[in-house]
């Protein structure tokens, strides 16, 4: 009797967990990360296999296997396969890591997989919770972690607040159409006040900077390059699913996305720290997702797929340079200057992810940014595209500022290399990068099936 997919995947989930705890008891570090990668790896497999096959199936009523979710799960383990690389390199207790991350993996597969906003709501707790106490594995990341905890904790309130708000408005919890009225109209407001926590939204991220500067680099890539695509990925499914018919909430989005690109860019200029002007990058990026929202049509949500996909591997591939310059305390933008002379993988691979952020040709940050422009022009939101094309332009100027840094001549440059594992990281990230940005059609296809298939169920 052949096996459906649905329990396969199942198994592999409860494997990963259990196996992970067992393995925790016997403290041998090098055992868990080849259980975590070989378990990751036959997840990723499946996910692209049921991509392949066009699998949907929903499960219980509140778990739905389908092109969109699977996006999700195939590019969100695929990162935090490439994190779990720079935890063992750097993390003081990878097994406590390996634990926690697995635990928010499910958190993860859950949003993805929802179905109901209260397995959103569960999801979004479970990643968050096993985030807060990977940060606190590093003892100097205290006061990063509990602004991350309050963060989370007003998160939930808001989140609790919308979906009873939802409820008392539909009398029903699933996600599904709903007809427009004052009291959803409030719900939506809280539902993105929620959310706009996890996806480093204004004016919800003010706190974001200080958390990923706090945090030890590959809690900061797993932040910033996992756990605010799944606040996209849950924003997606109650806008696009519950919210459709509301013009207001996408206008909403599309105000949000001005206020967001304009504060990340412009507070980006001030900084001197490389983590944390990485950080305000990082929530300029999130403005630039929210235009694809904003414009409300399945091209949109193409664009903000292809877009995740494409900010997930930088920004992991950036940071596992951080981890390697952090260990060297190197931490400030002029700590940059002569980095290509040491180390020119390093110089060479940071500069065109920061090129790719701005959005240079023949690179994924270029492709993303074309789709989310041309998919607000081709909804009537020109003005937006505008905005969003005028803080890409103010964004050259903090970014040139560290390029020009690693390669501006110092004296006595000693050659440095980077271990094994982080240069693995960053090649597999610069080749994704390239790759997809020379070639996108494979992965603007994926992209295009997962919206198409959330727009037939709108």
């Amino acid at each position: 009797m052949m096996l459906d997919p649905v329990d396969i995947f199942a198994g592999l989930c409860a494997l990963l967990v259990a196996g992970n705890l067992v393995i925790r008891i016997s403290n041998k570090e090098i055992t868990q990360f080849a259980f975590n990668s070989l378990f990751m790896i036959l997840i990723i497999a499946l996910a692209g296999y049921m991509l392949y096959a066009g699998t949907s199936i929903t499960t219980l009523g509140l778990f739905s296997l389908n092109p969109f979710s699977l996006f999700f799960v195939m590019v969100l383990t695929s990162a935090l396969l490439l994190v779990s690389v720079l935890a063992y390199q750097y993390a003081d207790r990878f097994g406590d890591f390996a634990v926690l991350a697995s635990f928010s993996l499910m958190g993860i597969y859950m949003v993805a997989l929802a179905n109901s906003l209260i397995t959103i709501f569960i999801g979004l707790e479970l990643m968050v919770i096993p985030s807060v106490f990977i940060v606190l594995l590093s003892r100097r990341s205290l006061e990063a972690a509990t602004k991350l905890f309050i963060m989370g904790a007003i998160s939930v309130a808001l989140l609790s607040f919308a979906i009873v708000t939802i409820y008392g408005g539909t009398d029903s919890f699933a996600l599904s159409g709903a007809h427009q009225s004052d009291l959803l109209l409030f719900a939506v407001v809280l539902f993105i006040a929620s959310i706009g926590f996890e996806a480093s939204v204004f004016p919800f991220n003010v706190l974001i900077p200080d958390v990923y500067e706090g945090s030890p680099s590959y809690a900061t890539a797993m932040l910033g390059g996992i756990n605010k695509k799944v606040g996209f990925m849950a924003l997606i499914q109650v806008l696009v699913l519950v919210f459709i018919a509301f013009r207001s909430a996408f206008m909403i989005v599309a105000i949000l996305s001005v206020a967001t690109m304009f504060y990340g860019n412009v507070v980006a200029i001030m900084q001197k720290s490389f983590k944390r002007m990485l950080a305000y990058s990082s929530i300029s990026q999130a403005g630039y997702m929210l235009i694809g929202i904003a414009a409300a049509t399945s091209d949109g949500i193409t664009a903000v797929l292809f877009q995740v996909f494409a900010h997930a591997f930088l920004f992991i591939g950036i940071f596992a340079i951080v981890s390697w310059l952090e260990s060297r305390n190197r931490n400030e933008i002029d700590d940059l200057i002569g980095l290509n002379q040491e180390n020119r993988i390093a110089a060479g691979a940071a500069a065109i992810f920061m090129l790719s952020f701005i959005g240079m040709p023949f690179t994924t940050g270029f492709i993303g940014k074309f789709l989310l422009f041309l998919s607000a022009v081709n909804a009537g939101l020109v003005w937006l595209a505008v905005i969003g094309i005028i803080n890409t332009a103010i964004s050259i100027y903090y970014y040139a500022r560290p390029i020009m840094a690693m390669y501006t001549v110092k004296e006595n440059a000693k050659k440095a290399e980077m271990n094994a594992a982080v240069t693995a990281v960053v090649v597999i990230c610069l080749a994704i990068t390239l790759l997809f940005g020379l070639y996108p059609q494979p992965m603007i296809q994926m992209a295009s099936n997962a919206s198409s298939f959330l727009f037939s169920g709108a």
